[in-house]
């Protein structure tokens, strides 16, 4: 191999990060002050470059909880044995929709 510990490799691996992210921030005014200047040149707008309206954020934004998708299919009530055909559109139960992948797979009626 390369004669290098996992140690010494963990710590060139954190010195490049730290590198890596010096050298965006120097790049970043620039790159900034470029499509600010792109923006003004095209007269576009957030919507045209698929932006929502509001100002935007330089700093990453909390994840999300994910919705489970529910395909249609029919569905067995896991309390009262009910089947319930669900389709694409409309509101799901309430029982169903707190479901998570798992029970949705166990509660799908063929």
């Amino acid at each position: 191999m390369s004669g290098q510990s996992y140690d010494e490799l963990m710590a060139k691996i954190a010195d490049l990060q730290q590198q890596a992210e010096a050298v965006r921030r120097a790049e970043l005014d620039e790159v900034i002050a470029d499509v600010k200047a792109k923006i003004r040149k095209y007269n576009l707008t957030a919507s045209d470059v698929g932006l929502s309206g509001s100002a935007a954020r330089r700093t990453p934004r909390a994840a999300s909880a994910t919705k489970v998708k529910i395909a249609p299919g029919k569905y067995r009530n896991p309390e009262s044995g009910e089947i319930k055909e669900v389709g694409a559109a409309g509101r799901k139960p309430g029982w169903l929709a707190n479901m998570s992948a798992d029970e949705l797979a166990a509660a799908r009626v063929s």
